[in-house]
Order: structure tokens, then sequence, then C-alpha cells
């Protein structure tokens, strides 16, 4: 399933922000507010989260998440090669908040340059996002910047956009061959689904019953190619220097963003779509990865519009 271009889906909600980077020995930004803990009962009474409580990319093209706000600006590096992106993912593990940094292509936001953005905060001012910019140390070089996120910012969309397939956290993923995801969603081509859901576990169950080609690790991040991405099925990365594909749901494709829920945190991620509206699903999160939520009323949402 291909994902739908911008003009088409886009579902934007309004403002946003996050919180400033505090590294060792760099200058201080001001201090944002504290954040408030909020519970899956805040999300599901549509009150909204406040951009410090969000980290992810979830306002284009589709809404994950309804009740986050959307951001102004972005605080982040601007790396022109995965190595580059790497080194600064780096150094900067453990330094913040869980969630971030979050690595995207500029591409997909549509803003900014075509690079690798490691976004370190996103804010629901300009002035925010300087401030944790140049609070911001320098790594290899390279200094964060502030980059608008609104609409008079964006830019025309790239023929061929390209993306950043980030690993998600937990133990190391198997990585299949093109010619293995093939054949996995030929194996279920056709089957009797109850929902999309079904259908692409049906195919990663597939793909599973084979030998991978490698294993990538957790953070680990793979520059993609639109027309490369099996969309809510398979996530493209590379083993060497092939092409190979890894579960979606063991990505962060699909504009997953990390929230605040009381004292831990819940990743939502698009899984599906259908009559372009998003089917969504959650997981309580931590820096151990994502666990399936033991609600069972928790789980797979489809969104409010449909066909």
């Amino acid at each position: 399933m291909r994902l739908p271009r911008r003009a088409r889906v886009r579902t934007i909600v309004r403002r946003f922000a996050w919180l400033a980077v505090i590294a060792c020995g760099a200058p201080r930004a001001p201090e944002a507010p504290k954040p408030v803990p909020v519970s899956a009962l805040d999300v599901a009474r549509g009150e909204e989260l406040r951009p410090e409580d969000t980290a992810g990319v979830y306002w284009v093209p589709y809404q994950t998440c309804p009740t986050c706000a959307q951001p102004a600006a972005i605080a982040a590096y601007v790396a022109a090669d995965e190595p580059t992106a790497r080194t600064i993912v780096a150094a900067l593990r453990g330094k913040l908040a869980l969630g971030l940094p979050y690595v995207v292509h500029g591409d997909e936001l549509g803003v900014g340059p075509r690079a690798i953005l490691v976004v370190v905060g996103s804010f629901g001012t300009r002035a925010a996002a300087e401030a944790t910019a140049t609070a911001a140390p320098a790594i290899g070089g390279h200094r964060a910047e502030a980059i608008a996120v609104d609409e008079s910012q964006q830019r025309d969309a790239p023929e061929s956009p390209r993306y950043v397939t980030v690993v998600d956290r937990g133990p190391p993923v198997p990585a299949y061959t093109k010619d293995d995801m093939a054949a996995a969603r030929a194996a279920v081509d056709g089957g009797a689904f109850a929902t999309i859901g079904d259908m692409h576990a049906a195919a990663v169950a597939a793909i599973r019953a084979r030998p991978p080609l490698c294993s990538v690790r957790a953070g680990e991040l793979f520059v993609v190619e639109h027309d490369d991405i099996q969309w809510y099925e398979f996530a493209p990365v590379r083993c060497g220097g092939t092409l190979a594909y890894i579960a979606w749901a063991s990505s962060l494709l699909g504009h997953a963003v990390i929230v605040r829920d009381g004292a831990g945190h819940r990743l939502y991620q698009v899984i599906g779509a259908e009559c372009d509206s998003p089917i969504i699903h959650d997981w309580s999160y931590d820096n151990a990865g994502r666990h399936d939520a033991p609600d069972p009323e928790s789980g797979a949402l489809v969104a409010s519009r449909g066909c």
C-alpha cells in the first residue's frame, strides 16, 4: 500500500513544542515548564497534549496523534549522510528525554534542507527552538539550528522523497531480502482477513518463516527511497549494501509519536490506511521499547473518518 501524497491526506493539528537539549558543559537554554503527566484517559477524552509531552512526527501526512499539538519550529542537527547522522545520535544518546533525538528526513517534513534531520526538540515558537539550538553542543563541527515547520515554509514535495528508517528499541531485528518480502506478501494476497492489521501480521509471520539475510541493531538508521517502502508491512533497511526489509512495527516509520502517559509513555504508530484514514496502534513504551497493552480495548484504532 503506497502512502498517499501529502496534498491528499494532510490532516494537520496546529501548534507544537518539546524539551530543551541539556548537554554536559553546554550553555543552558531557558528552562521549559515542568511537563505535566498525562494519561491514556486524557487522550481518550480529547484533551490536548502539550508539545513538551510529545516526540516524533505525527502531523504529516496523517494525524497520528489527534490530541498532540503541531510544532511551530524544531531544533535539529542537519546531517548530509548516514555516518554523520549516526555520529550525532551517538553523541546525544542518554542526554535527552525518552524519544529524543528522533531522526527524520527533510523530505518527509517538507521543510528545511533535503537532508537528514536529527531532531532534539520541537517547540510552539521559533524563539524557543532557536534558544535550544543555540544551547546545544557542537558535535563533529555540526551545530543544531532552528527550522520552521509552518505551512509558509513548505517547499514543493520532490518526485521521489526520501525517508529515514530508524530501528526501534529492543533486541536485534531480523532483516530479509526483497524477494523474501515479495514472497511473504504473495502468500497472504487474496486471503480473508478481518482487518488490515491482521493481513499485515500474516505477512510478517510468513517472512519470519524464512532465514534472515542479517540482523540490524536498535537505533540503526538508513536513508531509504519512497518507492522501496512497503507501507505498513515492511520497512526498508540494508544488510551491507543490499536492500533488505524488517517488520514495520520494528521501525519508527509511519509517523510514530511517543507521548507521556502518567509515569510512563506510550507509542502511537500508523500501521495501515483505508479510505485515506490511518489505522493507528498504540503500545506502552520505555527504554526497552514497545510492549503490548494489557487492556483489550487498547491497540489498533481506526480513525474516525471512513469510507
